[in-house]
């Protein structure tokens, strides 16, 4: 088998002559079957490449391939059929493709899972040839083109996007009526008076919520988007049957649409090329040898949409919005990126050194640290505050046309105008499994003395949506189910496990921290306690995360530091106890080795049973640093978006830092990182 074909160039009506994997027929004869693909070059290579037009990906889904892309919108095909009986006849067919790179096998449980599909509208089941007289011969031609929620599955109905372009409108008549309901205006009263915020401001935070719950709770529209098609290679398949065999096959094998008697998907290619499919005698089956890959760049200068259901308050300017970044029409429909409004956690208070420094540039050593840390030992000596978000959309994250990147800006604080911002960017297009690569020029974190600046950079995936059922996990066998994000990490969380739950989350995240966790954790581990001198060394820690929300499925369930070997290499994972949401790995790096480059690579791969965590300099010099398997974690299955972010984590978080973020000063000048690639395979 030759190398696939890396060019990312387009070529219009490239025929692909195919391998014919001959399976029964004995009343049908099917050849010459060729396919005509918007992709690749003239090599002769098995694998034909396509960049996915994202261009209308956010309201319409990914749609492979598209009208930028051929005539119509649709790949072709075409093949001869020959009726070799002595009867006059006419044949039925059906062309299949599935995503071969991120799948079950087609004949286990959870091949329904697959991503594959064959017509998009209309005709759903086989389709007839004319009829045909002994020895007759008649050449097909039809076409096919990849699309979201391949099966119209109901589940993944929602409303119609274009209605909400016009959000000012939606929140007023919202608004008007939250105050003609007497019990919602009553119970916002109580509200406002329990959290001390205004009657109005807490009106609007209901308006925001009931647009939510209405937008959840339409199902007129197929939103293809919310099961988009995955990345990676493509199988196709022509299934060629007769009189004889087209009653023998199951409905849900005709009409994809369908589930069988047990409520499930039934996998075509599991049935035609390994179950009873293939026992039909008079059915013919092709599977090819040809596969197209496709993977996305995301196109970093379309633009940053500011959605104001997720600002969650209603004092905010708009003095910055522009043609790059706001809330115009166009940015709806086409920016593949929005600004990120962290959820402000009010249960961690932050007692702040009232102190402003350039951390990194003028080399904050940690004699003055300390210093700080003796000065303003007393709580009440400090700034007392929360770590929020921007009240200035468009200022703290920008998209830039020309270079095509992305910048994330930590703003400089002003004397006596003492507070911290994070800052974040979330894709508009989400993804259900892949190899998702990001080329990125974070800022340094550590001054010349090795003193953190406080931030934690960030790279992850988190699931799409809110608290809805279109994008729940799989369910969790253990005994245990899926614990909710806001439980806490104790055995009353048990009473609240859910078997099934939306929740999911991947990080990459990089801080100054011990490479050990706290002694604690080796309490009854085979893993031998050690410290080191983080607080005096250059290392950073990257740390891989996979929020399972404790899930105790899998034979393998880690809590406390243990090690655990995939591939026969060893992993130090940690888990807090039992009932803790997430496991983790850090690996320690040198700082400079990512900070003193012009740029870095990050990537998180992820599969169906396990989960690969690479960097490098370069994308094709990354090494694997952490790998996650079905058996140590819960691998999620459900649609996820990118996110980005620079945040200033609670100290809480973190234990065995050497630096608290309490004792860090408030950052003299802004701190800018840059997204300056993404790629998705």
């Amino acid at each position: 088998m030759l190398k696939p074909f890396k060019g990312y160039f387009i070529v219009f009506a490239l025929i692909l002559l195919v391998f014919s994997s001959c399976r029964h027929g004995g009343s049908v004869s099917v050849e010459d079957l060729k396919i005509d693909l918007a992709a690749g070059d003239n090599s002769v290579s098995d694998t034909v490449s396509l960049k996915a037009d994202l261009s209308n990906a956010v309201l319409n889904g990914i749609e492979v391939p598209t009208k930028n892309q051929t005539r119509n919108g649709y790949f072709t095909f075409s093949f001869k059929v020959k009726n070799t009986t002595s009867e006059i006849k006419k044949f039925y067919y059906k062309f299949f493709y599935q995503n071969a790179s991120y799948k079950f096998f087609d004949t286990v449980p959870l091949a329904g899972e697959n991503f594959y599909g064959s017509w998009v509208n209309g005709l759903y089941t086989f389709k007839p040839t004319k009829i045909l007289s002994p020895g007759d011969e008649v050449t097909i031609r039809d076409s096919f083109r990849i699309v979201g929620n391949p099966r119209n599955e109901s589940l993944y109905f929602g409303p119609d996007l274009d209605k909400y372009l016009a959000i000012d409108d939606s929140i007023q008549a919202k608004i008007a009526f939250v105050k003609s309901v007497p019990a919602w205006l009553k119970s916002s009263a109580e509200d406002a008076k329990r959290l001390g915020i205004s009657l109005d401001e807490q009106i609007y935070l209901n308006a925001l919520w009931g647009i939510g719950y209405q937008k959840d709770h339409d199902h007129s529209v197929n939103n293809r988007w919310k099961r988009n098609p995955r990345m990676g290679n493509y199988e196709f398949m022509l299934v060629v049957t007769s009189p004889e065999d087209i009653g023998k096959i199951p409905r849900e094998v005709l009409d994809l649409q369908l589930k069988n008697a047990n409520g499930t998907f039934t996998n075509p290619f599991g049935y035609f090329l390994y179950k009873k499919g293939s026992e039909l005698k008079n059915t013919k089956v092709i599977l090819s040898e040809k596969k197209l890959k496709v993977y996305s760049q995301m196109d970093l200068g379309a633009g940053i949409y500011i959605d104001k259901l997720s600002i969650n308050k209603s004092n905010f300017s708009t003095e910055l919005y522009g043609k790059t970044c706001g809330n115009e029409a166009d940015l709806y429909k086409k920016a593949q990126f929005q600004q990120y409004f962290h959820n402000i956690d009010k249960n961690y208070t932050v007692y702040n050194v009232p102190e402003i420094r350039d951390v990194t540039g003028e080399n904050f050593t940690r004699k003055e640290y300390d210093e700080f840390k003796s000065k303003y030992a007393a709580k009440e000596s400090r700034v007392k505050m929360f770590v929020n978000s921007t009240d200035c959309p468009c200022k703290t994250v920008k998209s830039d046309p020309k270079k095509n990147s992305l910048t994330l800006t930590v703003p400089a604080v002003e004397p006596r105008k003492y507070k911290k911002e994070h800052v974040g960017l979330s894709s508009r297009i989400g993804y259900s499994y892949g190899k998702f690569r990001a080329k990125l020029k974070f800022p340094p974190m550590l001054s010349k003395d090795n003193v953190w600046n406080g931030l934690t950079h960030a790279f992850w995936l988190l699931f799409q949506g809110d608290d809805n059922s279109w994008n729940l996990r799989r369910d969790c066998g253990g005994k245990v189910g899926y614990i909710p994000k806001g439980s806490t990490d104790d055995e009353s969380s048990v009473n609240q496990s859910k078997k099934s739950y939306y929740y999911s989350e991947i990080d990459i995240e990089i801080v100054k921290e011990s490479r050990y966790w706290p002694k604690t954790s080796y309490a009854h581990s085979k893993v031998k306690y050690k410290t080191d001198d983080a607080k005096n060394n250059d290392e950073i820690m990257v740390s891989c995360t996979n929020w399972d929300m404790a899930c105790n499925e899998p034979k393998n369930f880690i809590f406390g530091a243990e090690e655990y070997f995939v591939d026969s290499i060893p992993y130090l994972m940690h888990r807090w106890n039992f009932f803790s949401k997430a496991i983790t790995s850090k690996v320690p790096i040198k700082h400079d080795e990512i900070y003193a480059a012009p740029y870095y690579y990050f990537e998180i791969d992820w599969q169906p049973d396990k989960i690969v965590w690479r960097l490098g300099p370069e994308k094709n010099k990354l090494r694997t640093i952490c790998v996650m398997d079905k058996d140590v974690s819960s691998i999620p299955n459900n649609q996820m978006m990118l996110m980005f972010t620079q945040e200033w984590h609670n100290e809480e978080w973190w234990p065995t830092a050497p630096f608290g973020q309490n004792f860090i000063p408030f950052p003299k000048k802004d701190i800018v990182g840059e997204i300056l690639e993404i790629e998705i395979e």
